[in-house]
């Protein structure tokens, strides 16, 4: 099974596109590991949703070999941090 690891040594990164909107964006497979884990290119598509249009049911992953010709012309998201939101969640109950 061909995981995020693989694509990694192999050089290769991971597209994901909006068959909704028609958005494109390109992840280094080191930075995915880190939010989604070793997995397949199946399993990536569902840790994201649209910036564009904020569907989930959308989008699709695939992972990509760049040419020596995209050198410097793929733009490609980088991670910078992992902003943890802390949310509460409340129960009533009697006194």
């Amino acid at each position: 099974m061909h995981t995020l690891t693989k694509a990694e040594e192999t050089g290769q990164i991971v597209r994901i596109d909006c068959m909704y909107c028609r958005i494109t964006h390109r992840y280094r497979c080191r930075d995915l590991l880190q939010l989604c884990g070793d997995v397949p290119i199946d399993e990536i598509a569902p840790h994201f949703r649209c910036e564009k249009c904020n569907h989930k049911d959308y989008l699709r992953a695939v992972f990509e070999l760049p040419r020596g010709a995209d050198t410097g012309k793929l733009r490609i998201r980088k991670l910078v941090r992992i902003k943890t939101v802390r949310k509460p969640v409340w129960k009533d109950d009697f006194f």
